[in-house]
């Protein structure tokens, strides 16, 4: 769950110095600016879901070998 944190706080981060340069310096064509806000979007949506499963599914395995689950 670490690495996702830190990439979703990566991805974050990048966007918003994207959406001030553009503010200030309208440095992309609106269509462009869009584009990358939506790609951002998806891409930080997708890495929170996958870190999500990936930690239940290694959390769950621990329990399953500790035996507090049955199989």
């Amino acid at each position: 769950m670490k690495i996702g944190a830190i990439i979703c706080s990566a991805i974050a981060v990048i966007w918003v110095l994207l959406a001030l340069l553009q503010l200030w310096f309208s440095l992309f064509s609106l269509d462009i600016f869009i584009k990358l806000s939506v790609s951002a979007a998806l891409l930080f949506v997708i890495v929170l879901v996958l870190s999500l499963v990936i930690r239940e599914y290694i959390s769950d395995k621990k329990m399953k070998e500790n035996g507090f689950l049955d199989e």
